[in-house]
């Protein structure tokens, strides 16, 4: 098995989208029959340096009642920090989550430090079956060679 052809893709929003200083976008993925998420938020260059004011992921078992993932907070209590970003060019931060102890629902939230085009990919792994077509891969098109 190619482990990297075990994924599903999600991309829940129309991303990129310009998200203001003040906004929060939000991103709810199911993982369900999935172990393993990984997230990948970027952020165009712009002139803010600090990537985001607010950078986190919650978790739900019925997809309404969130509390914080601790590792996974921005700038809080055992979460993580980040240096400054280059203001000339694009940024990511890239989110690997072992959902074996996580509860269903993963919501990552998102407030860029300036207004900034955001874009967030989520590819669900080591899931309980392997995805056989492109609707269980989740895109438009999968191309192979």
């Amino acid at each position: 098995m190619i482990h990297s052809q075990n994924l599903r893709v999600v991309h829940p929003t129309a991303l990129p989208a310009i998200v203001g200083s003040t906004a929060t976008s939000t991103v709810v993925v199911d993982r369900r029959g999935y172990d393993q998420v990984t997230m990948l938020v970027s952020k165009a260059a712009s002139a803010g340096t600090a990537f985001a004011s607010v950078l986190k992921v919650e978790e739900s078992d019925d997809n309404s009642s969130y509390s914080n993932v601790t590792a996974l907070v921005k700038d809080g209590t055992g979460g993580f920090t980040m240096t400054a970003v280059s203001t000339n060019d694009a940024s990511v931060v890239k989110m690997d989550i072992d959902c074996i102890a996580k509860k269903r629902y993963l919501r990552l939230s998102v407030t860029p430090d300036v207004s900034a085009v955001v874009s967030v990919v989520a590819l669900l792994s080591r899931g309980e079956e392997f995805p056989a077509t492109q609707t269980d891969v989740n895109v438009a098109k999968w191309v192979k060679g």
